[in-house]
């Protein structure tokens, strides 16, 4: 027994969430437990420290074919190694291994050009992960199709974010750490930058999702989840952001700020064939 119970405070000592910079989040702030292989892209990312065994960071991303993931850049922040770095698919309940799941190595990072470390609130928080052999899709277990460069700013569409990160400030998801989502309307760029003021600089290739009184929100936790849309009465499903940073969680007149995948079409064509 007394083995039992340090073996599990070695573990929970040494995960921890992404923390490279104060802004970044994702994970659920009002919402509520998704249904088994609702989202079938989510990916949950096992980022291990380099120099630190036994150490890792936690992140979300998205499944867009049977070899890549797109997740955020500053999930990769901290200095990291790919040799014992993992993406787990069709997870469900994080405490609970789920028949079906799928785990792959990383083979390769591609991280912006022009993403600055440690200053996600600057831009083109977007990365690429290659898997280490190509997944099997199965009923839990898909890709997401990806928003279009031409495509529209889905104001008006149906829009959740999903993930596993704190449900509210330094309050984390309870066990058995059921995937979370929640339903945030897109906000367009201008009335986002009225919103935040000077505090930050709401780009083109960024894209606002919340509500003005706050109460649902992504938050700290896993970032680099998706943002998926899709028109009333639609069944299909766009990736339209990648969850990136904010200020607090679910705070008024503070939404989440998310990369806008539109804008970055030609970027993931380039690099992974997608």
């Amino acid at each position: 027994m007394l083995f039992m119970q340090l073996l599990f405070l070695f573990l929970l000592l040494n995960t921890f969430e992404v923390s490279s910079s104060p802004l970044s989040r994702t994970s659920i702030v009002g919402g509520h437990n998704a249904r088994k292989g609702e989202f079938p892209w989510q990916a949950y990312l096992k980022i291990s420290l380099k120099n630190r065994p036994g150490y890792i960071i936690t992140c979300g991303g998205s499944l867009i074919s049977q070899r890549w993931v797109l997740s955020a850049a500053h999930c990769f922040d901290s200095p990291h190694t790919l040799r014992n770095s993992v993406v787990n698919l069709g997870a469900y309940k994080l405490s609970n291994s789920t028949l079906g799941e799928q785990t792959l190595h990383m083979k390769r990072l591609i991280v912006h050009q022009k993403y600055v470390v440690g200053k996600v609130e600057k831009g083109y928080d977007i990365a690429l992960v290659e898997l280490s052999r190509r997944v099997s899709f199965t009923r839990y277990i898909r890709s997401v199709s990806l928003a279009q460069a031409h495509a529209a700013d889905f104001r008006g569409w149906q829009c959740w974010a999903t993930g596993w990160g704190r449900i509210k400030e330094n309050v984390p998801l309870p066990e058995p750490q059921t995937l979370q989502k929640v339903k945030l309307p897109i906000i367009g760029n201008r009335s986002c930058q009225r919103l935040f003021r000077n505090i930050y600089n709401i780009k083109p290739e960024m894209m606002c999702a919340g509500y003005k009184k706050g109460k649902k929100d992504t938050c700290q936790g896993d970032s680099g989840g998706p943002l998926v849309c899709r028109k009333r009465r639609r069944r299909r499903w766009v990736l339209a952001g990648i969850t990136s940073f904010g200020r607090g969680c679910a705070q008024p007149r503070s939404p989440g700020i998310y990369t806008r995948v539109s804008s970055f079409r030609h970027w993931i064509k380039q690099h992974s064939g997608v």
